[in-house]
């Protein structure tokens, strides 16, 4: 299984990405309405297109569990998650691919925000028992969750941005995904390629295991292979398909080198 798997990885190259993706970089929008806000669609993450097993299962969660709007093309799954698009590709169980995204929330509804996650699906805790996590130095909170093909998922409240809304939390407060984790092999070759090609820089300065690229409404998480995923801190991260478009004022397109990845901007 792993010598497939990582075949399949070293295997896709540009050509090998380009016949994953299809001849479209631009995926078609659901016919259903967005539950974020218009706000969404401009400041975070456009779409997202990841590879995932048990697609029935994911289905029924974000359908029923969730609330967003999901539809079925054909062997795919497109879910509306707020202001983000996001669709998964099947693949065999043996490459049982799990990715990182962050969806954000109203800076003011971070405690509405987990009680109403807990009560739809357990929370992921950190080895020392934490079910919720501060970072202070970006001054954001987290939460995180998992869906059935245990994508680490998280729901961050970034006190920075000012975006506060009034009353209860409900679905439509689930913004848009802020931020979708890339695994790479080599951390400075991939900063630089970003920059450069793209134009996105790191919102602080990179560390060797993490780095951030973009700004706080939208941005690309960078970790090295095999570093341990917050919050359960059991599994490394690796490398698997991705396609992520990001809003922005120049239209750009990177696929990045020796990596199954195409990361694009769009006005």
């Amino acid at each position: 299984m792993e010598t497939s798997r990582r075949q399949f990885l070293r295997g896709v190259g540009q050509s090998g990405l380009a016949a994953w993706l299809g001849a479209e970089l631009a995926l078609d929008a659901l016919a259903a309405p967005a539950t974020g806000s218009a706000a969404g669609t401009e400041r975070g993450i456009l779409r997202a297109r990841l590879l995932a097993t048990r697609l029935d299962e994911m289905a029924a969660f974000y359908a029923d569990v969730m609330g967003w709007p999901v539809e079925r093309d054909g062997a795919s799954l497109r879910v509306r998650a707020g202001g983000t698009e996001l669709r998964f590709d099947p693949t065999t169980k043996d490459d049982a691919p799990y990715y990182h995204v962050a969806w954000a929330i109203p800076s003011n509804k971070f405690e509405a925000g987990k009680a109403w996650l807990a009560e739809r699906t357990p929370l992921l805790e950190h080895p020392d028992g934490r079910d919720e996590f501060h970072f202070t130095n970006a001054n954001r909170r987290a939460v995180y969750f998992a869906d059935p093909a245990a994508n680490v998922l998280e729901l961050i409240a970034r006190d920075d941005l000012g975006d506060t809304a009034p009353g209860s939390f409900r679905l439509a407060d689930v913004l848009y995904v802020n931020h979708v984790g890339l695994v790479v092999v080599d951390m400075d070759a991939a900063i630089e390629e970003l920059t450069a090609v793209l134009g996105i820089e790191p919102t602080w300065p990179p560390l060797p295991t993490f780095a951030t690229l973009g700004d706080a409404y939208r941005h690309v998480v960078l970790v090295p292979e095999k570093r341990l995923w917050l919050p359960e801190m059991d599994r490394g991260a690796e490398v698997f398909a991705a396609e992520v478009v990001m809003h922005g004022p120049e239209p750009r397109t990177l696929e990045l080198a020796g990596l199954p990845y195409r990361v694009a901007i769009e006005s």
